[in-house]
């Protein structure tokens, strides 16, 4: 039987909002963040990380029961770290799952910079079938299902011209120890053909690059739950999707591109170069 995506985007999209403004306020006061077990020090969590996971899993377990929520602080659908996937028995036990990132770049969210949002995918059978990425800083919600249009704030995006010079934003290097010759190479390329920049945030860079505010992102280190949404985003504005590999993992961290129309050519030089990477 079919399943209908609609309402369970608009689901998300209600989860996405609520954590948002509930984040904003702790945003706002400060947050104290720690650094995740056995991870690397940029890779931190904190009190509203889980307190958001748990509103939003509440929300979207209540729109699709038995439905399976897998959220980067809790929920490690391959047996990770975050503990227990949520849901699983009921109606939709076995074929919808949701990938939550509560608070996409924590970094940034414990230093008061106001990089970092709230994103939630949708797949049906495994396949992406919907996703949403709201910023509550400047209170934007993206969102799309596959096939679908890209709105923000419920609003058609609508295509934009290509730059004469492409923004990249990129986390190459990785952060943390001597970056690999790989990453050095690829972002000297990238550094001739385009404008590079760093913002800390997989899944805004990827709402970004759907929205037309950047024209490509290019991440070696990230996990499902930072691409789901982002990747339906991406494609539903036009651009195309590369993840490696592909099914993204919740435990070992993979790489992905995305980028605009236009820029296929520097899109598959950069594909290439991240096969060559050790996760890539």
């Amino acid at each position: 039987m079919d399943i209908d995506t609609e309402p369970l985007t608009r689901a998300a999209e209600r989860a996405a909002v609520r954590a948002g403004r509930l984040l904003l306020e702790e945003f706002a006061q400060g947050t104290a963040a720690r650094s995740k077990p056995g991870a690397h020090e940029h890779d931190v969590v904190t009190a509203a990380d889980l307190a958001a996971e748990d509103l939003i899993a509440a929300e979207l377990t209540a729109a699709a029961p038995g439905s399976t929520v897998i959220g980067e602080e809790r929920g490690g659908g391959e047996g990770g770290e975050g503990g227990e996937e949520r849901g699983g028995d009921g109606g939709h036990a076995g074929e919808v799952c949701w990938y939550v990132d509560p608070i996409d770049g924590t970094h940034n969210f414990s230093r008061g910079i106001p990089l970092w949002c709230v994103s939630i995918g949708l797949t049906i059978r495994g396949a992406p079938a919907g996703g949403c990425v709201y910023e509550p800083v400047r209170d934007r919600l993206y969102a799309a299902r596959t096939g679908g249009v890209l709105r923000c704030n419920g609003e058609v995006v609508p295509a934009s011209p290509p730059r004469p010079v492409p923004m990249v934003l990129t986390d190459v290097p990785r952060p943390g120890g001597v970056p690999h010759p790989a990453e050095l190479a690829l972002l000297a390329d990238l550094m001739v053909a385009a404008d590079v920049r760093r913002i800390g945030s997989a899944a805004l860079a990827l709402a970004y690059v759907a929205a037309g505010h950047a024209d490509m992102a290019v991440t070696p280190d990230a996990f499902a739950w930072d691409m789901a949404a982002g990747r339906v985003l991406v494609t539903a504005g036009g651009g195309a999707f590369a993840a490696l590999p592909d099914p993204p993992s919740t435990v070992r961290p993979g790489a992905f591109a995305a980028w605009r129309p236009g820029l296929d050519e520097l899109g598959r030089v950069t594909v290439r170069a991240l096969k060559g990477w050790p996760n890539g």
